[in-house]
């Protein structure tokens, strides 16, 4: 199952951010330096400051909307985020999940070796993979402390398994099952209030899991809370469609985003009718159109699909399973086969063990009220048809999610395919459009994702302007826990009418209705093809609109959720035309031409790691005082911020020594080398035979005093050797560079085009000659350089570049230079500046990376390095007053 583009970003950005929890040690600051190197500010006016709901622990939310794939995104996050963790990591898990159908769904997905979930975590940990109920927790049914020190333990678990009172007790009772690894993992050091040291909780309190929160929305209240200080958790990873005030989110995912990948239909077409009979019919007849429409499209694609109408009642008092039969048997009255309704209801489930998706399936309509909430996913359902009387409420809000999923993530040739439906009649139809808006919002989408349908006699108003709608009040989040409860039924009614409304229309009517919607060859009327053809209309513009956001979200690497936080700023006009057509050079890498590939590739660092070997490498690193981080403690720590993840705990460092005490000396420097091994496999750019074997010559040379100081700190010493190890990269990433440079693998060729806008964290307006309508803003010797170029007659524009956003020069190291200019004459000069205090090893890198790039991009571009001062008396390194004298003649 091949990763969407934006699901890879998400992975990316939570990547980053464990790189930057590493660098940093601090949780809030690691997430403030996320948004800052996205240009999104942190705190008032931008994303909210990052909130410590359980101090020391990081607690992040990923935004993803229903149909964008939460759950396999929670899958291939599980072993970036346990990489960047200590190696001597237990790797336990706890998914939380919000009912006991999305439980039986998503342990049925992690426990099938076939399935694309399962796949996805096996592949990631060496097939070592066990997934547990909390029965068998309970049972300590293979959860041991052998086990758990082996493989990646997922306990697939209900919120009110362990935040309910009654079921809670069970959890926190003594348990004889599970005293031998109550044993093996010590004396808490977390303990439990009113949890017996053998109870379940303690255990996995003890094991410090990965918690995986689905559904994060439903889990914010006192006892959530609880819930997940008590599992002790070194990582909460929050997926929701609609974060709450208290989310942290990493990743917004709207969408644009996702119709993009064609994981949704959308827009949402709704449509008001003037009765039930309308709506009824209209529905019946739709779905028929769209299901000739898929024979034709399975003829060309292969794909069955088979159409489904989600009737929605809405009863006024208690449900009662005799009302949904009759209305099944008024639909099968009217002409509709009984074989191809079902009910689903909090009492009926007539889906049970169904396979929606088989082509043996006769299923067609469905009759719910909000049964279909959670749980269930079948991207066949297309149309969600209200029955509620017109001078009722339409209540949509809750299962209009479920018609969005797109059938295989397939984009089909024919239009009405690709959308999905909303019929409904009444006498408040902005009110249902709110509602509606509403819906939209629990899906994680907005109400720029519904287009109204015209009726027959206003569509030709519509065709002209089809993107109209009504302007609604905005729809305030809601935050609630879930707790299990009846079907929401609505409020009673105080005078009960004899007959449910939603059973009051004409089955002899209706019946007609259906006859004279078909034609001679049994096809749908004319009236659904006016439909269908003014719906294509809607979805054209609706597909133009998003497109241009998704290419403005590309641009600048943020969602248009987020863009909505920032400082955007647009070219200046007079420069529109100029930049739209230029492309500045950057290198690219020969591929050779195969069936899958005919084009070169933007040269990435990996491109030269190809023949790195660490055969015959040096090894001669020092290991004075080669503290071992993990054990590190900062006491001064008064908020929270600092992940207690990357302190060594008090059971590991003692599970450490045990386990050395037991060993031979052989044995604890075969464990010591495990370790180093283990924490040193995550670099990609090396042969693991050839690390395995460097380990053992490093530290098989090694005297007995260092093996005695090994044994105290195996992962301080690992980090020497990573860093060692990291410097002959780098080494050999230039020393590759300028040979492929040299015999022409690598080359530059023009790539880079300028964003229509940007967004810089602290921008400027105040000069002149700036391509955009503001800039980033520059302090210092920055600021000096600004003031001259304003003021220079030969300078068309000028541009500060933003770092990790904007030019890149792609080589042995990534150089985003300060400064692009562009002169009167033509040329593009790129500017780094650097203070006289600057002279270094990344100096010099940077000045050879550009000076290299300056020569294979061609005459009409020039890079150079400036020191306020010092003179390097290297080609392309200046003193400000030389370069500026320079500049004037360019």
């Amino acid at each position: 199952m091949e990763l969407k583009k934006y699901q890879k970003q998400v992975l990316s950005d939570l990547v980053r951010y464990m790189e930057l929890l590493e660098e940093t040690q601090n949780i809030d600051k690691a997430y403030t330096a996320f948004w800052n190197e996205k240009s999104v500010l942190v705190g008032f006016g931008g994303v909210p400051p990052y909130q410590n709901i359980i101090p020391g622990v990081p607690d992040l939310c990923m935004k993803v909307p229903t149909g964008g794939g939460k759950t396999y995104l929670a899958c291939n996050a599980v072993k970036p985020i346990f990489d960047h963790l200590p190696v001597n990591k237990v790797k336990a898990v706890v998914w939380l999940v919000p009912s006991d159908s999305i439980l039986t769904q998503t342990l049925h997905a992690l426990r099938d070796t076939d399935h694309p979930y399962r796949q996805k975590l096996d592949a990631d940990f060496g097939g070592r993979v066990e997934v547990y109920t909390k029965e068998e927790l309970l049972s300590g049914t293979n959860f041991n402390a052998s086990s758990i020190r082996e493989q990646l333990s997922i306990m697939v678990l209900s919120y009110d398994s362990f935040r309910g009172r009654k079921e809670a007790l069970k959890s926190k009772q003594e348990n004889s099952n599970l005293a031998p690894l109550a044993r093996a993992l010590g004396t808490p050091e977390f303990p439990i209030e009113d949890a017996d040291e053998t109870a379940l909780i303690q255990v996995i309190n003890q094991l410090s899991p990965l918690v995986i929160v689905d559904e994060s929305h439903h889990a914010r209240s006192k006892l959530s809370k609880e819930m997940l200080r008590n599992f002790n958790p070194c990582f909460v990873l929050d997926l929701t469609a609609t974060p709450t005030p208290e989310s942290n989110v990493l990743c917004y995912v709207d969408a644009v985003l996702l119709k993009r990948e064609n994981m949704v239909k959308l827009p949402v077409i709704v449509y008001n009718r003037d009765s039930q009979n309308e709506v009824l019919a209209d529905a019946c007849d739709l779905r028929a159109r769209l299901e000739e429409e898929a024979r034709e499209e399975q003829k060309q694609s292969g794909l069955y699909v088979r159409p489904i109408v989600l009737f929605q009642a809405q009863p006024k008092g208690k449900e009662d399973s005799t009302t949904f039969q009759k209305l099944k048997d008024k639909l099968v009255e009217a002409g509709i086969p009984a074989e191809q309704i079902a009910i689903k209801t909090a009492d009926i489930n007539e889906l049970k063990d169904v396979d929606l998706m088989s082509d043996k399936c006769e299923i067609r309509y469905i009759i719910t009220i909000n049964a279909l909430k959670e749980g269930w996913d079948c991207p066949f359902a297309y149309i969600l048809a209200s029955l509620a009387n017109k001078t009722s409420q339409v209540d949509v809000e809750q299962i209009l999610g479920r018609v969005l999923r797109q059938p295989y993530t397939h984009r089909f040739q024919t239009a009405a395919l690709n959308m999905s439906y909303v019929l409904t009649s009444s006498n408040d139809f902005k009110a249902t459009l709110e509602n509606v808006v509403r819906g939209l919002n629990g899906a994680g989408f907005s109400d720029k994702d519904y287009r109204v349908g015209a009726a027959e006699e206003n569509a030709q108003v519509m065709e002209q302007s089809p993107v109209a709608k009504p302007v609604l009040p905005a729809v305030p989040d809601q935050t609630y826990d879930y707790m299990p409860q009846e079907e929401n039924t609505g409020t009673s009614a105080v005078h009960e009418a004899p007959a449910e409304e939603f059973l009051d229309f004409d089955t002899e009517k209706l019946s007609r209705d259906l006859n004279e919607q078909k034609n001679s060859e049994n096809k749908a009327a004319p009236a659904i093809d006016h439909l269908l053809n003014h719906a294509e209309l809607i979805q054209q513009q609706y597909n133009q609109s998003m497109e241009q956001a998704a290419e403005t979200a590309e641009k600048s690497g943020v969602s248009s959720e987020v863009q909505d936080k920032m400082n955007l700023f647009h070219v200046n006009s007079e420069f529109e035309e100029e930049i739209r057509n230029l492309r500045i050079p950057q290198f690219f890498i020969k591929v050779e031409d195969s069936l899958f590939q005919n084009d070169d590739d933007l040269l990435q660092k990996e491109n030269l790691s190809e023949d790195f070997t660490l055969n015959g490498k040096p090894y001669d690193i020092s290991f004075e005082q080669a503290d071992d981080q993990m054990a590190k403690i900062d006491v001064s720590d008064k908020e929270g911020s600092l992940p207690k993840v990357f302190q060594m705990s008090e059971r590991d460092q003692r599970y450490i020594k045990e386990q050395f005490s037991k060993y031979t000396p052989e044995q604890r420097v075969k464990s010591c080398k495990d370790i180093i091994y283990k924490s040193l496999d995550r670099m990609n750019e090396v042969d693991a035979t050839e690390l395995k074997e460097y380990t053992d010559r490093i530290v098989d040379k090694m005297d007995g005093s260092t093996l005695k100081q090994l044994e105290n700190a195996p992962l301080g010493f690992a980090a020497r050797i990573k860093a060692y190890i990291d410097k002959l990269l780098e080494e050999h990433y230039e020393k590759e560079f300028n040979h492929m440079l040299e015999t022409g693998k690598i080359f530059c060729k023009p790539n880079y085009q300028f964003p229509d806008t940007i967004g810089p964290l602290h921008s400027t307006g105040s000069f002149g000659r700036s391509l955009y309508q503001a800039e980033e803003e520059a302090n210092g010797f920055e600021y000096e350089m600004v003031l001259k170029l304003t003021g220079m007659e030969n300078i068309e524009w000028w541009h500060r570049n933003i770092s990790r956003h904007g030019f890149c020069i792609n080589g042995f190291i990534n150089h985003y230079p300060d400064f692009i200019v562009r002169t009167k004459s033509g040329k593009i000069i790129v500017i780094e500046t650097k203070g006289d205090h600057l002279e270094n090893t990344d100096t010099r890198q940077k000045l050879a990376l550009g000076r290299a790039w300056q020569n294979a991009s061609g005459s009409q571009f020039r890079y150079y390095m400036v020191f306020q001062d010092k003179n390097l008396h290297i080609p392309g390194a200046y003193p400000f007053d030389e370069f500026l004298a320079l500049l004037k003649e360019l």
